[in-house]
């Protein structure tokens, strides 16, 4: 048979806690005013250190009353963001106002435009041939570009005035004979303009323009822009030397067209090619002291920035190149795309 454990407490465990819990709660007894004594003194001096204060009104407002609180306390200043690049050919400006920014703009640079063939591989570069150059025009009108002068992209970019959708200016460099006998006829077929910088010592000279081909195109809407009197280097050339070469052929043109001359193309994109940052600052206010509103580099590049109008880019187009390669360059669509 089994015995079944008891477990509860017996009799004798019961008579030997009795004792114990009077004792216990007469401690107790003794000790409660202490207890509470220290519990006041603690409470005091948590308040009087910095202890954590309840929660604020603030904290507990409601979503709406937060956002009128928000809305009355002045906000920290917020730094604009930088306008995104706008690809051309979309429209980056707003009518009647400046450019915000930079932009993507083409402005080609061209130097021969003729049938002539290349003597060396350095003229084949600079040679586009009337075939190649005929072609191109084709594509731009095909693709609705109109050209504008320099002159008209600087009113455009600073005072905001009207310019076409898709505008591009197309110059040409050192004013070859080939600029009146080829580059001038053609555009002038495909319904363009044109912007010629002309090296004025060397006006009439064997392979160049004469006084009288420079009148001729300036009279039926061509630009014609400054490019020094003798092709000099403005990054080597002492100061004296270039104050010279910009003030005298801006005056020898004006003199000649009866107008003014705000604009300089840098021979050889110098001395934005190979010169110093303090040297282009030194250039950049000669010109600006010689009267110029902006100049011309090179710099091979689509973006334009209009807070450096002394230092424009433009595109090079070297000849040989294909129609799809030459629409990649200056930013615009392919030809197949667009049935050009």
């Amino acid at each position: 048979m089994f015995m079944r454990c008891r477990t509860t407490p017996t009799i004798a465990s019961k008579r030997l806690a009795a004792p114990r819990r009077v004792r216990w709660t007469r401690r107790a007894a003794a000790f409660g005013p202490c207890l509470a004594a220290a519990a006041l003194l603690i409470a005091c001096g948590s308040r009087s250190q910095g202890a954590d204060p309840p929660p604020s009104p603030a904290a507990t407002r409601s979503p709406t009353t937060a956002a009128a609180f928000a809305a009355r306390s002045p906000s920290p200043p917020t730094t604009a963001p930088t306008p995104a690049l706008t690809p051309s050919p979309s429209p980056p400006w707003i009518p009647g106002t400046p450019w915000p920014g930079r932009v993507n703009m083409p402005i080609l640079m061209y130097h021969h435009i003729n049938n002539v063939t290349p003597a060396s591989a350095l003229d084949a570069s600079l040679t586009t041939n009337d075939a190649e150059f005929s072609k191109q025009l084709a594509y731009l009108r095909c693709a609705g570009h109109t050209s504008v002068t320099l002159q008209q992209l600087f009113d455009g970019i600073y005072t905001g005035a009207p310019l076409p959708s898709k505008p591009v200016v197309l110059t040409f460099d050192d004013g070859y004979s080939d600029a009146f006998t080829d580059a001038f006829p053609l555009l002038q077929k495909y319904g363009f303009g044109g912007s010629f910088s002309i090296v004025t010592g060397f006006v009439g000279q064997p392979g160049y323009v004469t006084w009288d081909q420079i009148k001729q195109m300036a009279g039926s809407q061509m630009e014609m822009m400054s490019h020094t009197v003798n092709h000099a280097d403005l990054n080597r050339s002492p100061d004296a030397v270039v104050r010279n070469e910009l003030v005298t052929s801006k005056r020898a043109l004006e003199e000649a067209l009866g107008k003014p001359i705000p604009f300089l193309v840098y021979p050889s994109g110098e001395p934005f090619f190979r010169g110093t940052a303090q040297r282009q600052q030194q250039v950049v206010a000669m010109v600006r002291e010689a009267g110029y509103s902006g100049a011309l580099a090179v710099k091979n590049a689509l973006s334009l920035d209009p807070s450096a109008p002394y230092a424009v880019s433009r595109i090079r187009v070297s000849g040989g190149v294909d129609l799809r390669k030459f629409a990649e360059n200056m930013g615009g669509p392919l030809p197949e795309t667009v049935g050009c």
